[in-house]
């Protein structure tokens, strides 16, 4: 009975915690179906007072923009990916193998620049002087493709594989390509999809680089484009508040149209998760146990 008690006391926490997760998303979109004029007066609520869709309608006036944001977008994040997950799982392959020999020193190579930042000179230069990526859409995919906490976790789930199937595998002849690729990684899909997501969710939220090196609107991330968009904004209230105009800044949206872009830029994110979901909790839990 003692033990029934516990255990309903345990789930009851775990749902008020689950409540208090899911009920800011539903603020952020009931935020975004309020006028702004309702929201200044109510404040935020789970439900909008009234249904106003004038947030969406200004952030959707031009919407072959924000489609074309969305394109970047999402070839960025596939594309910078897949080829992030592919060289990570390689250098983390050889890192778990005992028999490479530069193992030690690779593993060193990796390691050392976390512990040391060049700054944003030095890699603006090489980004622009050396490797010619300015205003291209490469310069968002090519200078984050591997993330050395993510090769490290992979090197971890890697070592974990039992010796005796690489070992079988080049006993019937298979190289260190093939035993990679059709053993190692196909058997480090919770770890792989861990690695996946949270590159995906970097990739899909990053917009600095793009302020940074993409002088064309028509290659702008969405996340980018957003801000721009927001910044222009307040750049007209601020206009107004000075200068006179046929426009109310009530007319405007404001607040309303923040939880707007929140809305849209985390919306596929959320759609995606679940499908991850299952590998996530065991990936993320890589050389916990140890046996």
């Amino acid at each position: 009975m003692k033990k029934e008690k516990t255990s309903l006391i345990v789930h009851l926490i775990f749902i008020l915690l689950a409540i208090a997760c899911v009920v800011p998303f539903f603020i952020v979109i009931s935020a975004s179906f309020t006028n702004s004029q309702d929201l200044a007066l109510y404040g935020f609520s789970i439900l909008p007072p009234k249904v106003d869709f004038t947030a969406y309608a200004y952030l959707f006036e031009n919407p072959r923009q924000i489609i074309n944001g969305y394109a970047v977008t999402i070839f960025i994040t596939v594309a910078g990916t897949f080829l992030s997950v592919v060289f990570m799982a390689m250098a983390a392959y050889a890192l778990a193998r005992q028999n490479f020999k530069f193992r030690k020193l690779l593993t060193g190579y990796i390691f050392f620049p976390t512990l040391f930042n060049g700054g944003l000179v030095s890699s603006y230069i090489i980004n622009t002087q050396y490797l010619h990526l300015t205003d291209s859409v490469w310069v968002l995919i090519l200078p984050g493709l591997v993330n050395v906490f993510h090769v490290f976790m992979l090197r971890t789930f890697f070592k974990q594989l039992p010796d005796g199937l690489f070992d079988a595998a080049m006993i019937d002849g298979a190289g260190e390509w093939r035993i990679c690729f059709t053993i190692a990684i196909r058997l480090s899909k919770p770890v792989l999809a861990t690695v996946a997501f949270l590159g995906a969710l970097s990739r899909w939220n990053s917009w600095y680089n793009a302020m940074l090196y993409i002088r064309s609107e028509e290659k702008y991330p969405l996340q980018y484009l957003l801000q721009r968009m927001m910044n222009n904004i307040q750049e007209l209230l601020n206009q107004m508040e000075h200068v006179p105009s046929m426009v109310s800044a009530a007319d405007i949206p404001g607040e309303n149209l923040r939880m707007a872009l929140l809305v849209v830029c985390i919306g596929p994110m959320m759609i995606f998760f679940p499908f991850f979901q299952k590998y996530f909790t065991k990936g993320m839990t890589v050389g916990a146990v140890k046996g």
